[in-house]
């Protein structure tokens, strides 16, 4: 019996390090969109990039003192903030961005793997394919905070997995200072943790019937629940207008973790992956965490799709991520020959995924330049008003939904304000001393600013603009208005 015994703990190891071998791989393939790429296609990234280029340089700006002031409370939305913020003191905005992206990935990655490793108790293949989605609909809107949120989410989940049936004093406590980490990325990271641990202490109560494992193994959730409760304490008066969504949208939503430039590609990439989970699932072991994953779609049934004034836009959203994580990782193919070809497929299909929206990526970055340079002539201190816009769904407007967001690059080269900075109370730690200026009236606006910047604005909105402005500089369906004195 000791030489099969050995022989199976060769074969073993061999397992892991060739697994080891091919989660960097992954990893390699994920990191090489982010850094050869100037202007990743990341819709709100250059927004969250202004912002911690300003706090960087606050101190030293008058004019922005003028303009901003900075909120140091703890709030549940500062992963970029706490990271970007002080690299710049040692390097470029840009480089620091890939880094907080490149640390993000890691994070999300080595998450997929340990959450799979906890599950089954030994490497989880299918974690592979989970790494991939990192590129997923919501971080090509630019949901930085809440993707960064999700790598701490299942890093801090798998080492609860792996510890709860033995808590220790100092267990406790480095549990309750990563829960912190996770409420200080973003706020669905430490609720979606919270939602998670519960519904697995509550499915292990249900067979052991011990009640005080039930609180040892929960009782660390308390420490982020009071922040959690100063901050909605706080902010109450911020709810706005709860907006449901309609069923469309929750379907939409639900595809979160496969969406891409080009519903062509989409609707190919499920045919083949549900074909590759369908030769997957055949004799697989489906352990209990995929209860989890149930609860998380409930969650997304039932949350409303906005819940704050001016933030909170997808909130029902955030559960699909990890619901579809959960759900993968809690299955342990039995790995015959049609599983091992369903994977290999289906990780061809992802590095094919992965590469078109790196395409994508680059169409974006080389147009985004055309965009920047029509900001060569704005003078140091201008003021710029932004004027929001619905890029349609046509393939080109997809692809220049982000210049809104990346003319405030120009904060970083001209030291100008574009009036759509995020500085939202609640969300940011950088605030408007005067609330920018919007709204129907907005030409009443116009007085406050120097300049507008528009992207194939209405006929009405022009005709109103050739009354009180001239164009300093365009490019394709991008105009600069120069505001006329007073």
């Amino acid at each position: 019996m000791q030489p099969e015994s050995g022989l199976f703990g060769v074969e073993q190891r061999k397992e892991v390090k060739f697994y080891n071998a091919a989660l960097l791989m992954v990893l390699a393939a994920i990191l090489v969109p982010l850094w050869i790429v100037k202007y990743p296609g990341m819709v709100d990234y250059p927004n969250h990039l202004a912002r911690c280029y300003i706090l960087a340089h606050y101190r030293d700006n008058p004019f922005w003192q003028q303009l901003y002031y900075v909120d140091r409370s703890p709030l549940p939305n500062l992963a970029i903030d706490l990271i970007v913020t002080p690299l710049l003191g040692i390097m470029p905005l840009i480089v620091a961005g890939k880094v907080f992206l490149s640390l993000t990935a890691v994070l999300y990655v080595v998450g997929c793997s340990e959450v799979g490793r906890a599950v089954t108790g030994k490497p989880n293949w299918l974690a592979l394919i989970c790494a991939f989605t990192f590129y997923n609909s919501l971080l090509l809107y630019g949901f930085v905070n809440y993707i960064f949120g999700v790598g701490v989410l299942l890093c801090v989940l798998a080492l609860w997995l792996r510890i709860r049936n033995a808590m220790t004093p100092l267990r406790f406590l480095l549990l309750c200072l990563l829960s912190m980490v996770a409420f200080l990325a973003h706020l669905s990271s430490i609720v979606i943790l919270g939602v998670v641990c519960c519904t697995i202490a509550l499915i292990d109560f249900a067979r052991d019937r011990r009640f005080a494992s039930l609180l040892i193994k929960l009782a660390w959730l308390a420490s982020p629940i009071v922040f959690v409760g100063g901050f909605l304490k706080k902010h109450n008066g911020q709810t706005g207008t709860i907006d449901w969504g309609s069923p469309s949208e929750k379907l939409i939503a639900l595809l979160a973790p496969i969406r891409s430039y080009s519903t062509a590609m989409d609707v190919v990439l499920i045919v083949v992956l549900l074909l590759c989970a369908l030769a997957m699932l055949g004799g697989s072991k489906v352990h209990s965490s995929a209860i989890v994953s149930i609860v998380l779609f409930a969650l997304l049934l039932i949350t409303p799709k906005a819940l704050w004034a001016n933030t909170g836009w997808g909130a029902d959203a955030r559960y699909v991520v990890p619901a579809f994580m959960l759900l993968i990782l809690s299955i342990e193919p039995r790995w015959g020959r049609w599983q091992k070809v369903a994977l290999v497929v289906a990780l061809a299909a992802m590095v094919l995924r992965t590469g078109s929206i790196t395409a994508s990526w680059l169409t974006i970055s080389q147009r985004s330049e055309q965009v920047l340079a029509m900001g060569k002539a704005l003078p140091a201190g201008a003021r710029i008003y932004a004027m929001s816009f619905d890029p349609g769904t046509d393939t080109q407007s997809k692809l220049d939904r982000g210049f809104e967001h990346v003319i405030q690059f120009w904060t970083v080269s001209n030291g100008v304000e574009v009036s759509n900075l995020f500085a939202v109370p609640g969300s940011q730690p950088l605030l408007f001393r005067q609330p920018p200026c919007g709204g129907p009236e907005w030409t009443k606006c116009l007085a406050s600013y120097d300049y507008v910047w528009t992207y194939d604005p209405p006929t009405s909105i022009r005709q109103d603009l050739v009354r009180t402005a001239v164009p300093e500089a365009a490019w394709e369906r991008v105009t600069l208005w120069r505001v006329n004195g007073p």
